[in-house]
């Protein structure tokens, strides 16, 4: 009877055993957001925030892999997260051609191929100066985080009743009357929710150690996004055009994105205003086949009045030449 019962203790733990590797080896599809988790560790199907924000030389030959394909100039400037799949997601912080922050998902499977499954952009500035210039904003070595911006940020933090900010990189520093520091932080609203974001976040520390948050930038608009390849385009790539009213994007099936939005046709739309010397041109991304020269020119800021100019979902001014 004894040996009959440990036999089938014995069974019971190998059935148990094999459960447990069984459901380690499923993935895990969810899709968590990449912030808002904890420092290191890689847990499958959860992001896992990274243990070091500086681009190694190993993720660097990923990155330039991944981005090959791209028309605009990605610079990478700190490695956010990672997420452990059939393969890992990466999400890394760049600078876009050099102007502003955006945030690129990328995907490098077990084969050792990567690819750009999602771009976010802000309207942060991400232009600095050479060295730590009166007035200026200088990049630092490392973008790890110093004591000073530490210590700075929380001193901010403490009287902050709304969202709830934690450090992950710093991006610039800029000397005035004290010290104003740029960091990039994980934001989660004093509500509980499921998902927080990535945030740029200003904190100006002053010489007396008070310290405050003097802005922050969200990253909203999508410029790219893989489902616009997998469902309609032809061309992998898109190309990326420094409007100098906006910067846009030529998508592979032939549309145009600005700002979110998707757009069918591009109008150069060229004309004299009155009593000017010279011709005009106005550059629209358009859902609207035609535009008038003084549709254009008028929703361009010469008119007063808002029936003249054009819903973002219409149209938007590009450029002007």
């Amino acid at each position: 009877m004894k040996k009959a019962v440990s036999f089938i203790l014995c069974l019971s733990l190998i059935a148990a055993c094999i459960l447990v590797f069984a459901s380690c080896g499923k993935p895990n599809n969810d899709n968590t957001t990449a912030a808002g988790t904890e420092s290191g560790g890689e847990i499958a199907g959860g992001w896992a925030r990274a243990d070091s924000p500086v681009i190694t030389d190993d993720f660097r030959k990923v990155f330039d892999k991944a981005v090959a394909e791209f028309d605009v100039d990605y610079t990478p400037v700190a490695y956010l997260a990672s997420q452990i799949v059939a393969g890992t997601n990466h999400c890394v912080l760049c600078k876009a051609m050099s102007k502003t922050y955006v945030i690129v998902y990328i995907y490098e499977d077990l084969q050792g191929n990567a690819e750009v499954t999602d771009i976010v952009s802000s309207s942060a500035d991400a232009q600095s100066t050479e060295g730590n210039i009166v007035g200026g904003w200088a990049e630092p070595e490392s973008p790890e985080m110093t004591d000073d911006a530490k210590k700075a940020l929380e001193k901010a933090c403490e009287m902050l009743t709304g969202a709830a900010y934690t450090p992950v990189a710093l991006l610039a520093t800029q000397v005035v009357a004290g010290m104003n520091y740029r960091i990039i932080c994980e934001s989660r609203p004093a509500v509980p929710v499921p998902d927080c974001e990535y945030v740029i976040v200003t904190v100006y520390a002053d010489l007396q150690g008070n310290a405050e948050i003097t802005d922050t930038i969200e990253f909203q608009d999508k410029v790219y996004n893989n489902s616009y390849e997998a469902s309609e385009t032809t061309n992998s790539g898109i190309k990326a055009v420094d409007g100098n009213m906006k910067i846009y994007y030529e998508m592979g099936d032939g549309t145009w994105m600005c700002d979110d939005v998707v757009y069918k046709y591009r109008l150069e739309i060229s004309g004299r205003m009155p009593n000017a010397a010279k011709d005009s041109t106005f550059v629209y991304l358009s859902n609207i086949e035609e535009i008038s020269f003084e549709q254009a020119y008028m929703a361009a800021g010469i008119s007063s009045s808002t029936e003249d100019y054009f819903s973002p979902e219409d149209a938007v001014l590009v450029e002007m030449k």
